[in-house]
């Protein structure tokens, strides 16, 4: 299998982020759509969008039951249909193209999804597995005589796996774009340190995707 040079180590789904909007179902039986509400009535409560009759467009909905729809807002929105439900529906990027995750009822629900997604309650992928689809030939090689013929380093010590693989601790994490105080290693420290053991400069690349924006203490 040729190499991947894309990251390994990015773990999940990327920019989550979540976006009200209305289910609406319209009087022509069609599968029901669903839109943002229109700028000027971003603020309604969910209960004066529930079953309440609106229009739309391709872009937004306008919720008119007892409201005043200027003529230009008409013209603009040609569909009408019943605005079903307010849900929250959840997106996420993997390999840079966005995805539906779900819909959830309430804003706070929709929060927590992504508090759950994005693994922001810790440090993560200290210990991860590196196969031969993410490295050179050569470098692949060069781990797997660390992890044959283990000897003491800096950083980060290899190991072998049932997967035929080759797995890679690190040590002294978590690494930082610059160190603070006795928190870790800054990122220019770990590759000169990594290049005074002549490890291979793809390798210490690799290392230092694992830098964080700020030292964990």
């Amino acid at each position: 299998m040729p190499p991947s040079f894309r990251n390994p180590f990015l773990r999940g789904f990327r920019g989550l982020s979540y976006e009200r909007v209305v289910q609406i179902s319209s009087a022509d039986n069609c599968p029901p759509c669903y839109r943002p509400l229109h700028p000027a009535q971003i603020q309604l409560p969910n209960e004066a969008i529930n079953f309440q009759p609106c229009l739309f467009d391709d872009n937004c909905a306008v919720i008119t039951d007892g409201r005043s729809v200027p003529r230009f807002v008409r013209m603009r929105c040609p569909g009408a249909g019943l605005g079903s439900s307010v849900i929250y529906q959840t997106i996420g990027h993997h390999l840079g193209c966005p995805m539906h995750l779900g819909d959830l009822p309430s804003e706070e629900a929709a929060r927590t999804l992504i508090e759950l997604l994005s693994f922001s309650t810790g440090h993560y992928s200290r210990s991860w597995e590196i196969s031969s689809a993410h490295l050179p030939t050569t470098e692949f090689e060069y781990l797997q005589e660390r992890a044959w013929h283990p000897s003491p380093t800096g950083f980060f010590e290899c190991f072998e796996l049932s997967s035929h693989a080759v797995g890679c601790k690190l040590y002294s994490t978590s690494w930082s774009m610059e160190a603070e105080g006795h928190c870790g290693c800054s990122a220019s420290e770990v590759s000169t340190r990594m290049r005074d053991d002549d490890v291979p400069p793809v390798l210490y690349s690799c290392c230092c995707w694992q830098v964080t924006p700020t030292p964990a203490c």
